[in-house]
């Protein structure tokens, strides 16, 4: 129920609405249901509610002043406290999930998790949220050119084997536009975000000015630019860009929260300060933001720490392809998909799996797999002959496997040759085991049988011995008495 009622109190925070009250564009909060409503699913008063939306305390000294917020302070401040509680109230729902899946189960450190993210956009009107979610598309995409691509060629290459390079669309001149350190996008974006008097028509020109040499940007009309992904050209409207990635959120916001009497919205101002002392020194009375990062750094930063991830996982890839631009079922664009396919790399990851070897592997570890299967002679050997040893044996076609320096490359369906004929061997070894060993048990078993008759015979033999003794005994005694 507190998860309804938070989700809903973010909806009324929406609803909220402040009007101008002097020259200097000084608002107050509108007093309406909307204020009302949210307030009391926060848990906190309304008068608390409006201190929190319209004003902001600046620290003199050892005194706190107390600022009246305009009419687009008041409406960022608004949207960050609505923002910040979503964003809170989804993390709290996650990890709310991840305990209940944990209870009771031991904790190793193998898993497998599955990635799912939000595809390459591009739209009539392009703004900042998918700014972010391209980008983010392009490094992902350099992770799939990177493990399906680049790695496996450059492994064939460091390893001396005759292979003619593939070429694929390298994306890498598109990221370091979004990331060169202080000229790329993102640092633009974040420094033109500083200043208080900058405009997203100023950042179109500065984008303009330091990046028209770039060949993935191109400078179009009034504030707007052009961005060659791995996907296409798209086109973005810088409109709301410093607003979105400023998002300020103020420490009467997170004071705001503490003091609510609903224990969810108490937690999230918890960990608003505990991540705020991660990042900075926030005091109740700063007059800074929660985060120093922008928004973009922030995202970029996760981002990272994503990836991170993900280099330390074998990854396996699925790609989803847009049947239509349509969004409509039972059609298909075959322009569309193949210009999908293209930009995705796909058919260079099939050209690659049609003529690589998937299967690799030391000639140490060859040799120790498949030794046996070879005469004692020759299994003494070097693990490099020995390995040349049996797939001569085998009869592994020279065209299916190469050999280089550290290891063995093969092609699909080759190693499965020579598992089936070590199962055979194996299989044909546990055969002459088994008739071994029931040839051993009846010969056994038989000279059990036999010395059982030997001793039952003498056994019995003894017995009539001791009792014609005994009749003897008796009789001699009679006789004396």
């Amino acid at each position: 129920m507190k998860l309804f009622s938070m989700l809903a109190a973010v909806l009324w925070l929406g609803n909220i609405s402040f009007c101008v009250i002097d020259n200097e564009n000084h608002v107050e909060v509108v007093s309406n249901e909307g204020l009302s409503t949210a307030a009391k699913l926060l848990g906190c008063t309304a008068n608390q509610l409006v201190i929190a939306l319209s004003t902001c305390k600046i620290r003199a000294g050892n005194d706190s002043i107390v600022k009246k917020l305009t009419l687009t302070q008041a409406i960022d401040a608004r949207d960050a406290l609505a923002k910040s509680i979503y964003a809170n109230l989804f993390d709290w729902i996650v990890d709310q999930i991840n305990h209940s899946l944990g209870t009771g189960r031991q904790f190793t450190w193998r898993s497998i998790s599955i990635l799912d993210i939000y595809g390459f956009e591009c739209f009539n009107k392009n703004g900042f949220e998918q700014f972010c979610i391209n980008y983010a598309n392009e490094r992902l995409q350099q992770h799939f050119n990177r493990h399906l691509l680049k790695l496996q060629q450059e492994e064939y290459l460091e390893d001396g084997i005759d292979w003619t390079p593939m070429e694929f669309v390298d994306n890498t001149n598109c990221l370091s536009l979004f990331e060169k350190k202080h000229l790329g996008l993102l640092s633009l974006l974040d420094e033109e975000s500083t200043f208080p008097k900058a405009s997203d028509f100023s950042f179109a020109n500065k984008l303009k000015r330091q990046l028209s040499g770039n060949s993935c940007f191109k400078s179009e009309k009034e504030g707007t630019f052009k961005i060659c992904h791995y996907a296409g050209e798209v086109t973005y409207d810088t409109a709301g860009f410093l607003e979105k990635n400023r998002d300020p959120l103020h420490s009467e916001s997170i004071q705001l929260l503490s003091s609510c009497t609903c224990e969810l919205s108490k937690h999230f101002a918890s960990v608003m300060v505990a991540d705020s002392q991660n990042k900075s020194s926030l005091s109740w009375h700063s007059v800074k933001d929660t985060h120093k990062q922008s928004v973009v750094m922030e995202f970029k930063a996760q981002l990272f720490k994503l990836m991170q991830q993900l280099e330390s996982t074998t990854p396996h890839f699925i790609q989803c392809i847009q049947p239509n631009s349509k969004h409509h079922p039972r059609l298909f664009e075959h322009d569309l998909v193949l210009h999908q396919l293209k930009c995705c790399g796909v058919f260079e990851v099939v050209r690659i799996s049609r003529t690589c070897y998937p299967t690799r592997i030391t000639h140490q570890q060859f040799a120790e797999r498949y030794r046996f299967l070879l005469l004692r002679s020759i299994a003494s050997q070097d693990p490099l002959s020995v390995s040349i040893a049996v797939l001569q044996k085998f009869n592994i076609p020279p065209e299916m496997y190469q050999v280089g320096y550290t290891k063995l490359f093969f092609r699909t369906g080759q190693v499965a040759a020579l598992e089936n004929a070590k199962r055979q061997m194996l299989l044909g070894t546990l055969h002459i085991q088994t008739q071994f060993r029931g040839l051993h048990s009846r010969r056994v078993v038989k000279e059990q049988e036999y010395t059982l008759i030997i001793l039952s015979r003498d056994g019995g033999q003894l017995f009539s011995y001791r009792n014609t003794l005994g009749v003897d005994l008796q009789l001699t005694c009679s006789m004396i008495n």
